[in-house]
């Protein structure tokens, strides 16, 4: 099995949201608990009704993407995703399309399954640009059959 999961879809996955949620939240329960006295500004209802719009939005914003990416490793014959909490071994014939969106060092992939499987219909993930490559050239199988899937050719 190779990983072509970047690094940094640890750091994206747990770390970011972790310390996003615990901060942003530690000030929503401040907000809500502080006496008007305090600090005037902060406890008036407008900028309570602004603040939690906004921290719902973000929360919402954070799980539709950051937290569906996922950790895949590649296969001669099958692929490993998780979500750092579960491991799931998958074929190659599940997979229905595939859209890669190249971000510099980086790519987005999706792979589109024909059927909801445990971690959904798609699983994203972040690819390191140089160990996807890797993977691809060593496996020339792989590659041919995933580039008859591939929606776009940026890669």
């Amino acid at each position: 099995m190779h990983r072509v999961t970047s690094n940094l879809t640890i750091f994206f996955k747990i770390f970011i949201p972790t310390v996003w949620i615990v901060f942003f939240t530690s000030i929503l329960i401040t907000i809500f608990t502080i006496s008007s006295q305090t600090l005037p500004v902060l406890t008036t209802t407008s900028f309570k009704i602004g603040y939690t719009i906004f921290y719902v939005i973000f929360l919402l914003f954070l799980y539709f993407t950051v937290f569906q990416l996922k950790r895949v490793e590649l296969g001669p014959e099958y692929y490993i995703a998780t979500n750092y909490f579960r491991t799931y071994k998958l074929i190659y014939d599940d997979i229905e399309e595939i859209t890669t969106t190249s971000l510099g060092r980086f790519i987005l992939v999706k792979f589109k399954l024909k059927a909801k499987s445990s971690l959904g219909r798609k699983i994203y993930f972040l690819a390191s640009k140089q160990l996807y490559e890797i993977f691809m050239n060593s496996h020339p199988e792989v590659e041919a059959y995933l580039s008859t899937l591939n929606k776009n050719q940026e890669v």
